[in-house]
């Protein structure tokens, strides 16, 4: 059963009237060139804070305040991984370094011909084992399935973030991956609130820092200009 109209009101009011406008929140991903990704994750932004501020006028305490933790983590995470994702896959697709992060070692078959190798037939026997002429080749593999600290360290070196600013993204994503009752039990709630706050803390200076890179990219000279 949904509260009444005045109890509604009353809780938007106090949660809304503590964060900025969905608007602003939109805003604070003008960095992405992909809109419709800015759009969303100003979306998630502005709920996080929004659950947080609900959660925090009920003054949250033992299983709720857990809870209020655990949105928090996760959805700055979240934030942080779209955004680099989106960064490293759509402007820098075709820089090495990223490009690198979907490739692997692998080795592949050689194709012989069957009367070359009806010859080596003999040689390609070992303790009763067939064996397959290889070489060594690149594989590769989907964009998606790149983990979040290589995206990050592959950040940190391109200079889109810091060095610390890396490794406490990488805390944070780690931290949301292993969200369990275990892991919870294990660890102070000391440390889980910190680290919601530290998640929320440290948007500013992720904005600030790829803004900086951004601003060095564009006064950066271009290949023709310096030919």
């Amino acid at each position: 059963m949904a509260f009444d109209a005045s109890t509604r009101e009353a809780v938007h009011d106090y949660a809304s009237g503590h964060i900025k406008d969905e608007a602003w929140h939109t805003d604070y991903f003008e960095f992405l060139t992909d809109r419709k990704l800015a759009k969303r994750l100003g979306e998630e932004f502005i709920s996080a804070r929004y659950v947080y501020k609900l959660l925090e006028g009920l003054e949250a305490k033992d299983w709720l305040l857990r809870a209020q933790i655990r949105i928090q983590v996760m959805s700055y995470a979240s934030i942080y991984e779209a955004a680099l994702h989106s960064i490293l896959f759509t402007d820098l697709a075709e820089e090495p370094a990223v490009v690198a992060l979907t490739e692997f070692p692998t080795k592949k078959e050689i194709s012989i011909p069957r009367a070359s190798l009806s010859v080596l037939e003999k040689h390609l026997e070992h303790e009763g084992r067939k064996i397959i002429p290889t070489y060594e080749g690149v594989g590769r593999t989907d964009e998606t399935k790149v983990r979040f600290d290589r995206k990050a360290e592959c950040a940190c070196s391109l200079g889109l973030v810091e060095t610390w600013l890396r490794d406490e993204l990488i805390e944070f994503y780690e931290a949301r991956n292993a969200i369990h009752i275990h892991a919870e039990i294990r660890k102070s709630l000391t440390y889980e609130i910190d680290l919601a706050k530290r998640a929320y803390w440290r948007m500013q200076p992720f904005r600030e820092q790829i803004a900086s890179w951004r601003t060095r990219e564009a006064a950066s000279p271009t290949e023709n200009e310096t030919s």
